[in-house]
């Protein structure tokens, strides 16, 4: 298997594992070593057969607590993110938690163990709905530098809201889910791509082209809710792009 792999010599592996069986891991779960390795060096053929090793396990493990298929898959992702890239606040020191992994037990259970107490833990810290009167984007309005365009964020602050709200729903899930890494879990474009196994140029063309497309479906509700003119509708283009990322990741949250 590792012998195949694009980043990670068979003769690291092997050197990994042995000196994990050493230390009391299991022979039987050698196979589980090296691909756990593989994964913690960031291979791409090696993430994507843990991805395929692990799905059903972690996904089951999820549904346990909350079968909410939103739930699920938002708990899966965010289980994957702390697995495959880490979950630490500096940047600069994540280290994907599966390098913990030791081997005494096969991993697909230990993985399931990490969803299951990432599930319990997101339940715990779930914080009530806000009110629908509670307006996630009235500080962006007080944020915003140019008068012009913090007139209208104020003047149009509701339909603004729908807008951009019905935009953000009618993006596919993935896009979605590539949106929250980035804006709200604050992944970098280079650990987007190894989570979906893509070049880092990729995951900016992605990113980019969501925000784009957001942006013009705002705009187009704007225009056909409100009947504004010619000249307005260019205004209201520079109110959507106008801390789109922010506005964005208020929304996903």
């Amino acid at each position: 298997m590792a012998a195949r792999w694009s980043r990670v010599s068979i003769d690291d592996v092997l050197v990994h594992v042995r000196a994990a069986i050493a230390g009391g891991a299991s022979p039987a779960h050698a196979t589980d070593l090296a691909l756990a390795y593989g994964v913690g060096a960031g291979d791409p053929v090696a993430t994507k057969r843990f991805d395929e090793h692990v799905a059903t396990d972690l996904a089951a493990a999820v549904r346990a607590i909350d079968a909410d298929p939103a739930f699920v898959d938002e708990i899966a992702q965010r289980t994957r993110v702390r697995l495959v890239v880490g979950d630490s606040d500096d940047r600069a020191e994540r280290t994907p938690r599966i390098t913990s992994y030791r081997g005494t037990g096969p991993l697909r259970a230990w993985v399931a163990i990490a969803a299951r107490r990432m599930a319990l833990n997101a339940r715990r810290d779930a914080k009530p709905e806000r009110a629908a009167s509670d307006d996630v984007l009235a500080d962006i309005v007080d944020r915003e530098p140019d008068p012009e365009l913090r007139h209208l964020r104020a003047l149009y602050r509701t339909e603004f809201r729908e807008a951009l709200s019905s935009a953000i729903a009618g993006l596919p899930d993935r896009t979605r889910a590539i949106l929250r890494l980035r804006f709200v879990e604050g992944l970098e474009l280079a650990q987007i791509g190894k989570l979906y196994r893509v070049h880092e140029s990729t995951a900016s063309r992605w990113v980019t082209g969501a925000l784009d497309q957001i942006a013009e479906a705002t705009r187009a509700q704007l225009i056909a809710r409100l009947a504004i003119s010619a000249d307005t509708a260019d205004s209201e283009s520079r109110m959507v792009q106008s801390g789109l990322d922010l506005s964005v990741a208020r929304l996903l949250r």
